[in-house]
């Protein structure tokens, strides 16, 4: 029996702005201030979604979390009568405001740690939802994913996110990878932090190594099929706030920036003697050194975070994955440079499609952080709830609700204006209709 990767994506909302509150993130803290366009977001990710699914790959959509927030605005202390307009929130405490208007769980990739039903305690898909306590606008977001995952697969195992505030600080699927094949067999598992020594010094690690050891054990992972490696603190103060900024993989195959782990040769090769072990096959590893590819210019393009997806094979012909690159890949020519080499040399993936992301780059988010891959059986597949799935229909009536009733132009002086707050409740409501 075949695993699938299944893809969840979540709609951008209709408030999404560059508010500059990402820790370590440089697009986010570059872009702060910034005029964003909401509707273009929006598309963007659905022109994204449309193309995994024209490979045959079951695409998921979750809508916006509903903005503001007003419950932590109220918890902050804030009495906001509906329907209000914020302005009160805006002149005392503008990053609250802010955080509470913020659309940044539109990057599923931090929504949750996954692993199969073969791979943990349970039997069943498990999910750890991520707390992200390392940022104020994104540890609000964990409830509302608590709610949407179990929602969207009944049938699976979603965990409560962990406790423990910062020691315990955990963001998600951008800091694990898991290795394997396409068939229903144990996998292997790499947990990538950021605290301890040698510290960053610039930027404050968003994982911690308690946070991935304690996922791994509410899981019920195999201690000997599970891998925890430090990221090297060069690739967080250059901005890789999360290690799918720096690094890649996809079944059987390992790209990374040669800054991206720290001491590597030590976890990375037991890692790959255990993938021998199990699988009878070497693992792939490509090493792409700060020669080739600086690091900084790794973290500009977002080349490591591009999106890996297997096409659904006909007559049971293995083909190779498709390389899906923002289009900043494109337009810098060490990085395509790469990629060509991969697709026409090494052969590792069977083409590359470029896409523009633009206002979630501007955000810090690539085509990897707008997903959430979700390893299922076919019969866990059909489990999952069918309101949800991409199909052509939704798409169509999801772009003419973004075309009625999202802003085309946000500008942080709107985030607190009754107008703006009026217009997203609708297009929240207009968009709940569709998933009903």
């Amino acid at each position: 029996m075949k695993l699938t990767e299944v893809q969840v994506d979540r709609l951008v909302g209709p408030t999404h702005h560059f508010g500059g509150l990402g820790v370590g993130n440089v697009a986010s803290l570059s872009h702060a201030g910034n005029v964003s366009s909401p509707a273009s977001a929006a598309l963007q990710g659905l022109d994204k979604m449309r193309l995994v699914a024209s490979y045959g790959v079951p695409q998921f959509i979750l809508p916006p979390q509903l903005r503001p927030d007003v419950n932590f605005l109220t918890q902050v202390g804030f009495q906001i009568a509906d329907g209000e307009s914020l302005e009160q929130v805006a002149q005392q405490t503008p990053t609250v405001l802010s955080a509470a208007m913020s659309c940044s769980a539109m990057w599923t990739a931090n929504a949750a740690t996954v692993s199969p039903a073969i791979d943990n305690r349970f039997g069943l898909p498990a999910m750890t939802v991520a707390n992200l306590d390392a940022s104020m606008h994104r540890a609000i977001e964990a409830e509302s994913t608590t709610q949407e995952l179990r929602c969207l697969f009944p049938k699976t195992k979603v965990l409560r996110p962990l406790p423990g505030g910062a020691a315990m600080r955990d963001e998600g699927a951008a800091n694990h990878m898991r290795f394997g094949s396409d068939q229903n067999e144990p996998g292997i598992h790499l947990f990538v932090y950021g605290d301890g020594d040698p510290a960053a010094k610039r930027f404050w690690p968003r994982q911690s190594l308690l946070a991935c050891k304690a996922i791994a054990i509410g899981q019920g992972l195999d201690p000997e099929n599970t891998f925890l490696v430090k990221q090297h603190p060069d690739a967080i103060d250059a901005g890789a706030f999360h290690n799918d900024v720096v690094a890649a993989s996809h079944h059987d195959l390992l790209i990374h920036h040669e800054r991206a782990f720290y001491d590597p040769d030590h976890v990375i090769s037991r890692m790959a003697d255990r993938y021998q072990q199990c699988f009878g096959r070497p693992l792939r590893r490509v090493v792409v050194s700060d020669t080739d590819l600086p690091l900084a210019d790794a973290v500009r393009t977002y080349l490591f975070n591009s999106q890996l997806i297997s096409p659904a094979a006909e007559n049971e012909t293995a083909v190779p994955p498709v390389l899906i690159c923002p289009s900043q890949v494109q337009q810098h020519t060490p990085t395509r440079t790469l990629v060509e080499s991969w697709i026409g040399e090494s052969k590792f993936f069977s083409e590359v499609r470029y896409v523009d992301l633009n206002q979630s780059m501007a955000g810090g988010g690539g085509p990897a952080c707008l997903r959430l891959r979700i390893p299922l059986t076919p019969p866990e597949l059909q489990q999952c709830d069918s309101r949800y799935r991409w199909t052509e229909e939704l798409d169509q009536r999801l772009r003419r609700t973004i075309s009625e009733f999202y802003p085309t132009r946000v500008s942080p002086t709107d985030l607190a204006s009754a107008e703006l707050i009026s217009k997203s409740r609708q297009a929240h409501s207009e968009i709940a209709k569709l998933f009903q």
